[in-house]
């Protein structure tokens, strides 16, 4: 800070001397017998609405002429001092040329020297000599300013001025290189306790300690700036601040850089006391940062680690040390030292990782900061320590495995330590997962126990999250390493128990693993060799009743020891029902002919049960001759078997025979009427697609013309019922084109294509099968009647309202010739099709299409009259064009009127719907004065006024 940055001082004398001065001349004016106050005539105080502002140079005039005056000695002192501050006051405020500036500034020197000359004991002297030596200073006088602060502070050693002074005075001698006398000056500042300038005089100071090489007391008073600077001894804004410790810290790294850095910065720390108390933490680490990042900036690396390190080792306890760990391990890796990263971040884990002190006693703030890097660290070190285990000799595994585990549960411990939440980064981390390798790990390193309970507590868990394996993958290790265990030969009863234990909760709990099929089969196959039959009946269903996917070969195996089991034990209804069971998988020649033997055998037993009657008897021989196939009696036994089905009502049951009697039989004379049975049990089952289909075989197939035909029309409508639309509309477009006879089926076939075509949007298919609607009904007339009359009828209706759409879509347009004709076309089409329908007499449809016929003429005129006019007609022209559209669209609103007065004379028929009233509606529109009379007068009105 210069000394013309404080001006503030100067500004309270002067107005001290304003004061005083102002007092001098009025004692003056008392001395020269003017006018006194109580001289002056009264006036009306209530004028002085308020004191009028006296400018400066009111003053500076009015202090002119006193002086001129010739006022007392003393008067004209105060005023000669009262002027320099004036013109000093004025000069600082405004904004001069240089060269006027520079003038002005001599002429306050000038102002000052005579003061000082003429007047050398006034108490305002200080105040003088300050601002002399300031102006000399703004003149560029160096010398003459310093001259001036050496008077100052020798005349006045205990000036307000005083720190200022000496700061100046100090700021000439460092500038002149004179660092001792500059050293003097500021220490001399830090004495006077000046608070505005105790930061710059300090940090000056060490600058003039650095430039004599006295590194260490450099160092101390920069260290002692920046203890200023964290205690908030000054408090310039934060942006301030901020900048002054950058600079105060990068000087400081500069000396430290000088010395033994880390080792002179360690001992500076311990050298300078922070007043009474320790330094903090967050200071201390800012030091060793920025001399870290000032000697990599000169590319001195390995001094600069050496900074990191030393913090570290003596703050290892701290969050902060952990930071600087980790700017160590950055550097490597930026520096492509992989060999160092590694043995930085193994320094890391072991510094602050589950197994050290700083985790012990760290809050849950610092925790969360490392747990990232911990995470980061140790998975790479377990999982790269895994995959050497890997592929390593089996001879050297084991070793390898057992030191990986420690890695594996230090990871766990830090993931899921209490005192910290889920944070995102352990998002990326999976705890099962890991547990799953570090079970991995202790089966590698022979840990069997370990590794059991681990695979165990995974395999059987609530709740899983993993993606490395399955709680299924999991508990069949389990499984495998407890059967490993079970059958070693020093086996003991609690491992063979235990392996028993974990087959049946893999099976119970992980049916869907592709092995506990074949695990249940294995405890199955265990009661077998025991004889214990009733077990083996009980297990059974475990394996036979597997939930998808399923192996076959494992369910047959399981369903022969049933059966063999159901035999040993005498239960031979049961005993066949499994057989025959089994008989339907695929199975070796061999085990078939044996179990087709034992069927066979099953079956006889129970012929030969006492008091059994003939009919149950019956049944038995008839399930006997379908075990062979061969049997001559088989095919009669099972269509009776049929026939008594159905009459008990087992349709079902009678349908599945019936296939199987129709494919095992194709060439039986049986099989008509079997098929006809078929049909009628698909029927009374309700199940109309398989219904139809057989009914399209019958029409296909079927020698007789009209079984054909009445197979073909029940299968469309079985079809239709089915919801199978597609094969429905085959099915009636097939009958209808092959069928015209008999009439009134025909046109219900043609009915219904026109109703599934209009599900599927095709238009097209419609109208044609409308028009055969319409052209069989007209050729078939003496074979209609009203149902056939009224499909007829609404299908011309329907294509009238087509050609109506085609009709209102053709604009009249030049040339009107071509265009009114292709209009006219549609129109006559249109009311031919609408005729046609009203011919049939369908009352509800004829008000409709005498309507649409009137509309038709109607919306003719008005296309007419609304037709583009031909381009280049003159106003005489155009109103003849215009009187001949007229002419052209009256008789057509003619018709129109005439039609919809048809219409309403339906009413006298007693009939009314929309279509009569919408006609009347639009008579009243076209004719208000018979039809819409109030309206009419209104009009008139309207005319009239």
């Amino acid at each position: 800070m210069s000394l013309f940055q404080l001006r503030q001082p100067a500004l309270l004398v002067s107005l001290s001397l304003c004061s005083a001065l102002l007092a001098g001349c009025a004692s003056e004016q008392r001395l020269m017998a003017r006018p006194g106050l109580a001289d002056l005539p009264a006036f009306d105080q209530s004028i002085l609405q308020q004191a009028p502002a006296v400018t400066e140079q009111q003053l500076d005039k009015l202090y002119q002429q006193i002086l001129a005056l010739a006022p007392a000695e003393a008067t004209r002192q105060k005023i000669l001092y009262r002027l320099s501050q004036l013109h000093t006051s004025q000069l600082e405020r405004q904004t001069l040329p240089a060269a006027q500036e520079r003038d002005a500034l001599w002429q306050l020197v000038q102002r000052y020297q005579q003061l000082l000359s003429e007047y050398p004991q006034d108490p305002n002297n200080e105040l003088i000599r300050y601002q002399l030596a300031r102006s000399y200073d703004l003149l560029g006088e160096q010398q003459a300013c310093l001259d001036q602060l050496t008077i100052l502070l020798q005349q006045y050693p205990d000036s307000a001025f005083a720190a200022e002074a000496w700061f100046r005075l100090a700021d000439i001698y460092y500038s002149r290189a004179a660092y001792d006398q500059a050293l003097q000056g500021y220490l001399a500042v830090l004495q006077t306790g000046e608070h505005s300038l105790q930061a710059q005089a300090r940090y000056m100071a060490g600058w003039s300690y650095f430039k004599q090489q006295q590194f260490e007391r450099a160092d101390e008073q920069f260290l002692q700036l920046l203890d200023s600077l964290y205690s908030d001894a000054i408090t310039p804004a934060d942006d301030s601040r901020q900048s002054i410790q950058q600079e105060v810290l990068r000087t400081l790294s500069i000396s430290l850089s000088y010395q033994a850095q880390a080792d002179s910065l360690t001992a500076l720390i311990e050298r300078v006391s922070f007043k009474g108390n320790q330094r903090p933490l967050p200071m201390v680490a800012q030091l060793y940062q920025a001399l870290a990042d000032f000697l990599l900036e000169k590319q001195l690396a390995a001094a600069a680690l050496a900074s990191y390190a030393a913090f570290v080792e003596r703050y290892p306890g701290s969050v902060l040390a952990a930071r600087m760990q980790l700017n160590i391990i950055s550097y490597h890796l930026s520096d492509a030292n992989a060999s160092a990263a590694l043995a930085a971040q193994q320094q890391y884990i072991s510094l602050f990782g589950p197994s050290a002190a700083f985790w012990q006693q760290a809050d849950s703030t610092a925790l969360s900061e490392v747990q990232p890097y911990l995470l980061q660290y140790l998975d790479y070190f377990a999982r790269s320590g895994y995959a050497n285990a890997q592929s390593l000799p089996q001879a050297q595994q084991q070793a390898a495995y057992a030191a990986v585990v420690p890695l594996w549960q230090q990871m766990l411990q830090v993931l899921e330590e209490p005192r910290l939440k889920r944070a995102a980064v352990a998002n990326s981390y999976q705890a099962d997962d890991l547990r799953y390798l570090l079970a991995e790990s202790h089966f590698g390193a022979k840990q069997w126990q370990a590794a059991l309970s681990l695979y165990t507590a995974l395999g059987y868990a609530q709740q899983l999250n993993a993606s490395l394996f399955s709680a299924p993958d999991a508990a069949y290790k389990a499984l495998l390493l407890s059967e490993q265990l079970a059958q070693s030969e020093t086996a003991t009863e609690a491992e063979i128990l235990q392996w028993q234990r974990q087959q049946h909760d893999f099976v119970r709990y992980h049916s869907a693993h592709p092995a506990a099929q074949q695990v249940a089969l294995q405890q199955l196959q265990q009661a077998y060799q025991a004889k214990d039959y009733q077990a083996v009946l009980t297990l059974s269903s475990v394996v036979t009743q597997w939930p998808t996917p399923s192996t076959p070969a494992l369910v047959a195996e399981a369903q022969f020891l049933h059966c063999q089991s159901e035999l040993a034990l005498a239960q031979y209804s049961a005993a066949e029902q499994s057989i025959s069971a089994l008989l339907q998988s695929n199975l070796t020649a061999e085990r078939r002919q044996l179990l087709t033997e034992q069927l066979a055998s099953s079956i006889y037993q129970q012929a030969q049960l006492p008091a059994q009657s003939p009919e149950q008897i019956l049944s038995h021989l008839q399930r006997l001759q379908s075990v062979l196939p061969d049997s001559a009696y088989h095919q009669a036994a099972a269509f009776e078997q049929i026939t008594l089905l159905r009459q008990q009502g087992q349709h079902q049951h009678a349908i599945l025979s019936l296939k199987q009697f129709i494919q095992r039989y194709p060439q039986s004379e049986r099989l008509l009427s079997a098929r006809a049975m078929l049909l009628d049990s698909y029927e009374q089952a309700e199940q109309w697609q398989a219904a139809a289909d057989e009914l399209s075989y019958l029409a296909a197939n079927s020698t007789a013309p009209e079984q054909q035909r009445e197979a073909l029309y029940l299968a469309a409508q079985y079809y239709q019922r089915a919801g199978a639309q597609q094969q429905a509309l085959d099915s009636w477009r097939s009958y209808a084109n092959r069928y015209p006879q008999p009439h009134l089926l025909a046109q219900e076939a043609r009915a219904q294509l026109v109703a599934l075509y209009q599900q599927q949007q095709d238009l097209y298919r419609q109208n044609f099968w409308r028009e055969k609607i319409a052209s069989f009904e007209q050729q078939y007339a003496s074979d209609g009647n009203s149902r056939s009359q009224q499909l007829a009828a609404q299908a011309l209706l329907e294509l009238g309202r087509h050609n109506s759409l085609l009709f209102r879509g053709v604009a009249l347009s030049h040339p009107l010739n071509k265009s009114l004709k292709a209009k006219q076309q549609h129109m006559s089409t249109a009311i031919k099709q609408y005729q046609q329908s009203m011919q049939f007499g369908v009352a509800e449809l004829v008000s409709e299409a005498q309507f649409q016929v009137a509309e038709l003429y109607q919306q003719m005129a008005k296309a007419i009259l609304a037709s583009d006019r031909p381009k280049g007609l003159d106003e005489l022209a155009l109103e003849e064009y215009e009187l001949l559209l007229e002419e052209q669209a009256y008789p057509f609103e003619e018709q129109a009127i005439a039609i919809y007065q048809q219409n309403t004379r339906l009413t006298q028929q007693q009939l009314w719907d929309s279509w009569i009233a919408q006609s009347f509606e639009r008579l009243a529109q076209l004719l208000p004065a018979k039809f819409n009379k109030p309206e009419a007068y209104s009009g008139a009105a309207d005319a009239a006024y």
